[in-house]
């Protein structure tokens, strides 16, 4: 983390196993306000259960997880929707009786960071995120009229409307073409410029290389690497654990 950067985030020797085997095995790291930073890492390394302990889904079992200095770890997930850290899931779940503009009012109205308002407040604040993420000209549209990479920019609205100091975003870019990415990369800068901090996980490496100030790298849920993007992609260690030589050689060329 840069120097002179506040700690917002931080993790200590963070386990998370279920039955015999660490999903999530002693990860330590920090998230500085105001960064975006990017968690990557092979299937099965441990990067949506470590977005799920840190929102509070799982439990810990072992280690600890600080928010602005204070222990988080234990604490329910609508208290840690409240204190400001707000998250996307891989597998988007709209409600499909609702509208974009509803899907969006509801993160307002029940995650609120800012503390509770009212529709009123709620709807104004759905206006807004939807412009911010490109889906103001869709606000009144039903859920099943969207496309994929729709409802990915409405599970973005949807938590930022929480007014969120945090942003978790789970392979928000997954299932996505060229276009759609870049569209996409500009959602999450959009966002970012609002003065949100972000950690995201991807698989796609121009975005990572893109957004993000730093990179942390998990395999067999460990962290493998960590730090500036340029430099961790070219790390022996996450090439061969993860990019693999194709991408070793795109980088040499």
């Amino acid at each position: 983390m840069s120097a002179g950067v506040t700690t917002q985030l931080e993790l200590r020797g963070v386990t998370k196993r279920f039955g015999g085997v660490a999903a999530v095995d002693g990860v330590t790291f920090e998230v500085g306000k105001g960064e975006i930073v990017g968690i990557i890492g092979p299937n099965g390394a441990g990067k949506t259960t470590l977005l799920n302990c840190i929102s509070g889904l799982h439990r810990l079992d072992g280690g600890d997880i600080r928010w602005q200095g204070a222990s988080i770890a234990g604490m329910a997930p609508h208290r840690i929707a409240k204190l400001g850290i707000g998250r996307t899931f891989q597998i988007v779940r709209p409600f499909g009786s609702m509208t974009v503009r509803e899907n969006a009012a509801v993160g307002a109205l029940f995650g609120n960071a800012a503390g509770r308002c009212g529709p009123k407040e709620a709807f104004e604040m759905a206006d807004q995120v939807l412009d911010l993420v490109g889906l103001k000209a869709k606000a009144g549209h039903p859920v099943s009229a969207l496309t994929i990479p729709d409802r990915k920019r409405l599970e973005v609205a949807r938590a930022v409307a929480t007014r969120p100091h945090l942003l978790l975003l789970d392979e928000v870019m997954a299932g996505l073409n060229n276009v759609e990415i870049d569209e996409a990369l500009e959602m999450v800068r959009a966002v970012h410029a609002t003065g949100v901090t972000v950690l995201l996980i991807e698989h796609v490496m121009r975005v990572i290389i893109g957004v993000c100030r730093r990179a942390v790298v998990l395999d067999f849920g460990q962290v493998l690497a960590q730090g500036e993007p340029e430099v961790v992609l070219r790390d022996e260690r996450v090439i061969q654990a993860y990019l693999g030589e194709r991408y070793a050689k795109r980088l040499k060329s």
